[in-house]
């Protein structure tokens, strides 16, 4: 057993089969007391409010909201554990909102089995891992909590009075986030914008690269762990 103080973690994806083979990857890494599987947001924050959730394993993409705003409720009922999105949304603004959020890694479904389980296993022995392009780490771009809520509606294809409709604002208002947003990625679309291969950061970063066996994580740190991202 690596982590003898573990709990119990939570998987969160519409599709039983893939909540099944992450459940597997996970068991293979750590004696998890349990290892809970829905698709139901209320029966995550439920599970989350019990306190005995140490990881949570979750898509971007669920059927009743999108992972950011679940994970943005389940740190506002003070959940302290660890978090991890497992996608098949590559972009790599995903991937920075993810870390914005304050989650500890964000991992790609395509990926192979063995290299998703070291990057579970660095997030258990306390480093952050996502996915970068080291040459494009000069901009340093960061949205707002607002700007990102109307982006995550943006790139599901919603309108602008849509989501004036959502978020009881005008179109105007959409409009001016959704033009923001944009100027800060220096895109011309939302489309564009998804596909863009510019990864921005919020505050320095350690890079530790991560191949077929976890690497440097014999040790966690006695401190706040460095912010690990994994080279995938």
């Amino acid at each position: 057993m690596l982590y003898p103080n573990s709990k119990d973690c939570l998987i969160i994806d519409n599709y039983p089969i893939v909540r099944e083979s992450i459940a597997k990857i996970v068991t293979s890494i750590d004696d998890m007391n349990l290892v809970h599987q829905t698709d139901s947001i209320q029966t995550a924050l439920n599970l989350v409010k019990t306190g005995n959730i140490e990881l949570i394993i979750l898509d971007v993409n669920l059927a009743e909201a999108d992972g950011f705003e679940l994970m943005r409720r389940a740190y506002s009922a003070g959940y302290k554990g660890k978090a991890i999105f497992v996608s098949s949304y590559g972009y790599p603004v995903y991937s920075e909102t993810a870390y914005k959020l304050g989650a500890n890694g964000y991992i790609s479904k395509t990926e192979d089995t063995a290299l998703i389980r070291d990057a579970i296993a660095g997030v258990m022995r306390g480093y952050n891992l996502f996915k970068t392009d080291y040459k494009q780490r000069s901009r340093n771009i960061v949205l707002s909590q607002r700007e990102t809520v109307v982006f995550n509606y943006l790139k599901k294809g919603y309108t602008n009075k849509q989501i004036s409709e959502f978020l009881s604002l005008s179109a105007k208002t959409i409009s001016t986030y959704k033009s923001r947003i944009l100027d800060k990625y220096e895109a011309n679309s939302i489309v564009e914008l998804l596909h863009t291969q510019d990864v921005v950061q919020t505050q320095p970063t350690v890079g530790v690269a991560i191949s077929g066996t976890a690497a440097n994580h014999d040790t966690a740190p006695a401190m706040t762990p460095p912010v690990a991202e994994a080279v995938l």
